[in-house]
């Protein structure tokens, strides 16, 4: 009987492989940095991205812009205003004493006649990372030609217009370390045959009877619906490369990634948005949910000690279609590279 199978374990522990991930395959797509609410109007706030400082600048008529946060002179990175080390309310480089307004640009520099050739400000800014405002999330991209935001994220816009929209005001956030690779926090996080079994008390409660689990399908991304009521579904989508977005009637939207560390290790990274809940229940929805990330945090750990043995993995259950889903586009990926297995 013919079927599409899981890919191979050794994608999975190969070197060349994750460095293709981290190189190109990541970089086709968009990702979502924090939520629109998190920053305010003349506001510059820093996060990480794969262990990559950026700053976040909003302008005060709420334009956003992304950088990265390296002094272009010599690489150091900068201090933000109004900080410890720089009182001052621009962008500031501890290293020689450049500083930068809120769009990037070089304003000032000492000893600006002491260069050995003529040094003209405009020539020299802050490097911009591609980014967008879709929805209430801010994205960010690092290729020249990335797949458009719009088909990436087809089925969030298609099924939770609503939701998509809303101007969330309270937020909450989590972090932690997988010993796995990121690809198998991914496909554990799509695998919707295991919910039952090892959330049966948590995170099945909420998506009620597998009888009722619906699925939907674009090029880049999936959905399962599972009616938590007569009027309203639990939506959770699996975004390409390694993101996840469930919109829980309700409570909000959450967020969850899993950006690499090493081939062997990956991030679990939530963020929580919502514009009903008050500070304290959203800190106990984000609880409930780590409650569950926690019991899968010790599968995907094992699931990697066996990965490394390199063994034949079984068929695909149908509750397994959304992992099935974005590996075969993983595959295209690969084979348009020039990797075949």
């Amino acid at each position: 009987m013919s079927y599409k199978s899981f890919l191979p374990t050794w994608l999975y522990n190969d070197k060349q492989i994750f460095n293709f991930e981290l190189d190109k395959y990541s970089k086709n797509f968009w990702h979502p940095l924090i939520f629109v609410g998190e920053i305010k109007a003349g506001e510059i706030i820093e996060k990480k991205f794969l262990k990559q400082s950026l700053f976040i600048s909003c302008s005060k008529n709420n334009s956003i812009t992304v950088f990265k946060n390296r002094c272009p002179h010599r690489g150091s990175e900068l201090c933000l205003p109004k900080t410890k080390g720089n009182p001052s309310k621009s962008i500031f480089c501890p290293y020689h004493g450049w500083t930068f307004d809120s769009f990037g640009e070089l304003k000032n520099l000492p000893l600006k006649d002491d260069f050995q050739v003529n040094m003209v400000l405009s020539d020299y800014f802050l490097e911009k990372v591609n980014s967008l405002v879709n929805g209430p999330l801010i994205w960010i991209n690092f290729s020249d030609q990335p797949i458009s935001i719009d088909d990436q994220i087809e089925l969030v816009e298609l099924k939770c217009k609503n939701e998509w929209n809303i101007n969330y005001g309270i937020f909450s956030e989590f972090s932690n370390t997988l010993n796995c690779n990121w690809k198998i926090a991914h496909d554990n996080t799509l695998d919707d045959y295991h919910v039952a079994v090892a959330h049966k008390n948590t995170l099945h409660k909420e998506q009620g009877p597998i009888k009722n689990y619906k699925y939907l399908f674009s090029k880049f991304c999936n959905v399962l619906v599972t009616p938590i009521n007569s009027r309203e579904n639990l939506y959770t989508f699996g975004l390409l490369p390694w993101t996840h977005i469930i919109v829980w009637p309700g409570k909000g939207i959450l967020l969850i990634s899993y950006p690499p560390q090493r081939i062997d290790q990956c991030s679990l990274e939530i963020k929580l948005a919502s514009s009903s809940l008050c500070e304290k229940d959203l800190e106990a929805w984000k609880n409930d949910i780590l409650n569950f990330l926690d019991e899968d945090k010790v599968i995907v750990e094992s699931v990697q000690k066996s990965y490394r043995e390199k063994f034949k993995l079984g068929p695909p259950n149908r509750l397994e279609q959304r992992i099935i889903h974005w590996q075969e586009v993983y595959k295209e990926f690969l084979h348009s590279s020039g990797i075949y297995f």
